[in-house]
């Protein structure tokens, strides 16, 4: 039975023991979300234009869409270090023989993971926008908006089609989907889990192709087929029929894949032939 006491002592241990990880991750992070902002701006100054004479525009979406980009890196490696106190035999120990349930110990896991990281990556986002305002007090004209508002601006959910927001939605979920694999490839093998995480999807990806490659010279040789499934699919409600079954889908998949987690990490031991 979950206890919120002993919950409360992992965090508080692990926090203690692995203080230098942490105070090394959140300093990374916050300093490569900050990097886009920092490195833009010092490639003016290092170019000898003052600023007054470079672009009035401050090129925020730009700037938005490396940041965001970063925190997409930033989410799939964490994802990979979900169990990093699992690296070494000692550190098994002292985790398995932590006075808390396996429920416990993997939840402050998932917490530090889903929850610390995004909220470093958004704390990372409001300082490098205090920057971009300051970097911006030079231009005496043009204008300054807020990089904040841009990456995180949701505005355009609000002009799509049912069809374009259900693929939207799938495409979050395929993107949670890939994340979080990381984790699990982490809760399997705690040692070059990443390097190993990326090997899987690259042969998936070129198996994927083949198979798409085989499919479409055989099965859809005729290109009026291809034309006529297109346009079946294109149909409204034939198109949010199959993205919400597809939806479905992903978000099995999502849970799937915790659930694995989840089994891989309660399964744990000292030292195996995978995680010697």
């Amino acid at each position: 039975m979950f206890n919120f006491n002993r919950f409360v002592n992992v965090a508080r241990w692990d926090l203690t023991v692995n203080s230098k990880f942490y105070t090394r991750a959140a300093i990374l992070i916050v300093a490569l979300t900050c990097s886009p902002v920092l490195l833009y701006y010092l490639h003016i100054l290092a170019s000898g234009l003052p600023m007054s004479v470079t672009r009035w525009y401050d090129n925020v979406f730009e700037l938005g869409a490396f940041t965001s980009l970063i925190g997409f890196a930033i989410t799939v490696v964490s994802s990979g270090y979900m169990f990093h106190n699992l690296l070494t035999k000692q550190g098994r120990i002292n985790e398995l023989t932590l006075p808390a349930t396996n429920l416990e110990r993997f939840l402050w896991h998932f917490v530090v993971i889903v929850v610390g990281v995004q909220v470093l990556w958004i704390g990372g986002v409001v300082l490098a926008d205090m920057l971009h305002a300051l970097f911006r007090l030079a231009v005496p004209y043009g204008e300054t908006r807020s990089l904040t508002l841009s990456t995180f601006s949701a505005s355009w959910w609000g002009n799509l089609d049912s069809m374009h927001f259900l693929t939207a939605i799938l495409i979050v979920q395929l993107f949670a989907c890939f994340v979080r694999s990381f984790a699990l490839f982490n809760a399997w093998k705690y040692k070059y889990n990443i390097p190993w995480t990326m090997l899987f999807y690259f042969i998936l990806q070129n198996v994927f192709t083949l198979l798409s490659l085989v499919v479409v010279f055989n099965v859809f040789d005729n290109p009026l087929e291809i034309e006529r499934i297109w346009n079946w699919f294109n149909n409204g409600w034939h198109a949010n029929t199959v993205l919400v079954c597809l939806n479905i889908l992903a978000f099995l998949l999502y849970i799937g894949i915790w659930l694995l987690t989840y089994r891989l990490y309660t399964r744990a031991q000292l030292t195996t032939k995978r995680n010697p």
